[in-house]
């Protein structure tokens, strides 16, 4: 069962990006380039029936209680371009809100159990997903908190977590963190695993069985397509393929379609095409962008 703003249903067959941001506000720390508001809701649909015509079946916003995440719009857009969307459940660092601060372990989880069992707010609207991340430097007591919060939540509720890791090497500490608190390996996706750059590390990392977002395709501040098209072909050629997640985690208004950008196209426009270029199989970009996050996005034995 996967849980979107619109109900819940049954699977959700065919490609999804499962790190994404339809509406997102983190101008706090990074500008206000990164926001999408209700001014950008018009550009944010057609953007997302375009890339429907691509072949998107369904999409992840992450963005989080802190973050400008409004499960009404998220809604309101589901229903004007006929994909379904999942809302996120968690708390972002840019800046944690207050509430992290104030609570316990147990009293964070039962917030996230809340968002995911009964909905968000007055909106009733329930949430899919946990996403939670760092940022760079030190972490702190209040990530701690907040990442075995959510590893509880996840065991009670059966909903995967997506971190956001800062710096390749967090990732680390994002998966030792929550397997330490009792989480299943494969309900966990570590996200920009992108940032990785040898073939070696990844290896590495993908014994411990989790999920990896290759999550900023089309991000041109970060690494191009290019270098992560070989990566994305060395994983596969190394059997890493089931648990390798692609997206593109649109958060700028610079990347819509409007200003010029290939928006929630990415993935398919630009980077499916580089990977068969480099002869990754229809197979393998199937498992990818439809089983991995389809998988990842199922309540497995959920007692909601």
């Amino acid at each position: 069962m996967i849980r979107t703003v619109t109900g819940d249903l049954a699977n959700l067959e065919g490609p999804i990006l499962a790190h994404e941001h339809l509406q997102i506000d983190l101008c706090c720390q990074k500008g206000p380039e990164v926001v999408l508001g209700e001014a950008d809701l018009e550009d944010v649909i057609n953007d997302l029936t375009a890339a429907k015509q691509q072949g998107l079946k369904g999409v992840v916003d992450l963005s989080t209680q802190g973050s400008g995440r409004d499960p009404s719009a998220l809604k309101h857009i589901s229903l004007k371009s006929g994909l379904p969307v999942v809302c996120a459940a968690g708390f972002y660092w840019d800046p944690y809100p207050q509430v992290v601060f104030d609570s316990s372990v147990e009293a964070l989880r039962d917030i996230l159990i809340q968002e995911l069992s009964e909905g968000i707010g007055a909106s009733g609207i329930r949430a899919g997903v946990i996403k939670i991340g760092t940022y760079l430097g030190e972490i702190g007591a209040a990530a701690l908190r907040v990442f075995q919060a959510a590893a509880l939540a996840s065991r009670a509720t059966g909903a995967a977590v997506v971190t956001h890791t800062s710096a390749a090497e967090q990732a680390a500490w994002h998966l030792d963190t929550l397997l330490r608190a009792g989480m299943d390996p494969g309900r966990i996706l570590i996200s920009h695993m992108g940032a990785f750059h040898g073939i070696e590390q990844l290896i590495a990392f993908g014994r411990h069985g989790t999920m990896m977002g290759v999550d900023q395709i089309g991000l041109a501040a970060r690494r191009p397509n290019d270098e992560l098209a070989d990566l994305v072909r060395d994983a596969c050629a190394a059997g890493l393929e089931n648990q390798i997640i692609l997206s593109s985690d649109m958060a700028r208004k610079t990347r819509l379609h409007r200003y010029g950008g290939s928006s929630y196209s990415a993935v398919f426009v630009d980077f499916v095409p580089m990977l068969r270029q480099r002869g990754v199989s229809t197979s393998h970009i199937e498992t990818m962008m439809c089983k991995n996050p389809q998988r990842l996005l199922d309540f497995a034995g959920s007692v909601i």
